[in-house]
């Protein structure tokens, strides 16, 4: 009962917050079918709620539905999670209803906001139909795009790593320190006898422990620590140990387990990515051309008085 109660109020927040308010008010003066009572006489396919005047159908429900959180989504496949979902549904249409009964959309500052609502909805449209119909780049100009900016796609250099470390409290004394090297010099001593990295980690204290020692990959400059960067790359081929490493977090022995060079990847590998970056220009060339045509069919002049 208890969780039906928070499922309750948790859906009336989200169907009655503010903006879900405006919205509705906006709704029901653009006719949308989301504010608007539906006739009964109209509505089409199964009818989940009746009320004076109008109808909820399952479509709806369900159209509203998918716009609920997944939280929200899971309680809402119960028989009791419907319900209290299909009777907030019905309060928002009544409020609705009152709004417009009490003349509240007729408001200057409301039909404002429903006028400038449907600009941004339709004018998204328009750009949408603009975009479809001037297609997608052709293979020579993604081709065209990835060869002029070859650099940009540079793969750098990196490293994939493990490490042991015996950690040394923030402002720990000489006594503390020499200990932490000593259960570094340990770790070192293990892994060159042979011990693989997958038994040693557990003796260390880093974050790694929960990945078995593993750092994962890392590139130039991307560790806050330069002497445990320096020692990562110093190392070149699978396997190979770093001396113990003074580090900002104690003493810690690093272990190469693969090595990529820097390299420019191919067209091929980065396709993807290349018509990613072409997205926003060719918008934006969409967007030029229709203001342009626009502008040229309707005389358009400016008229703004400067100040004195």
């Amino acid at each position: 009962m208890r969780s039906l109660i928070l499922f309750r109020e948790r859906l009336l927040r989200r169907l009655f917050m503010p903006v879900w308010l405006s919205f509705a008010l906006a709704w029901a003066a653009c006719d949308e079918g989301h504010a608007v009572a539906e006739p009964e006489a109209q509505a089409t396919g199964p009818i989940v709620a009746r009320f004076t005047g109008g109808v909820i159908s399952l479509e709806e429900m369900r159209r509203e539905a998918q716009r609920l959180p997944p939280s929200l989504r899971e309680q809402f496949e119960s028989e009791a999670g419907q319900r209290e979902f299909v009777l907030a549904m019905v309060d928002k249409r009544l409020m609705a209803r009152e709004a417009r009964r009490r003349g509240l959309a007729e408001r200057p500052d409301i039909v404002r906001q429903v006028r400038e609502l449907e600009e941004r909805l339709v004018i998204q449209e328009l750009l949408a139909e603009e975009e479809r119909a001037a297609g997608a780049p052709s293979e020579a100009e993604l081709r065209a795009y990835h060869e002029a900016n070859k650099a940009s796609f540079q793969r750098p250099e990196r490293v994939h790593v493990a490490r042991v470390l015996a950690a040394v409290a923030p402002g720990a004394g000489a006594a503390e320190k020499a200990r932490a090297r000593s259960r570094a010099e340990e770790f070192a001593r293990r892994l060159r006898s042979g011990e693989p990295m997958s038994r040693v980690y557990s003796a260390g204290d880093g974050p790694e422990r929960a990945l078995q020692g593993d750092l994962g990959w890392w590139t130039r400059g991307e560790r806050g620590d330069k002497r445990l960067e320096e020692a990562a790359f110093a190392l070149s081929s699978p396997g190979q140990l770093s001396p113990v490493v003074e580090t900002a977090e104690g003493f810690a022995v690093v272990q190469l387990l693969e090595r990529e060079p820097g390299r420019t990847p191919s067209f091929e590998e980065v396709r993807s990515e290349v018509e990613g970056r072409l997205a926003p220009a060719r918008q934006r060339k969409v967007f030029d051309g229709l203001r342009s045509r626009l502008r040229s069919a309707s005389d358009v002049h400016v008229e703004v008085k400067t100040r004195p």
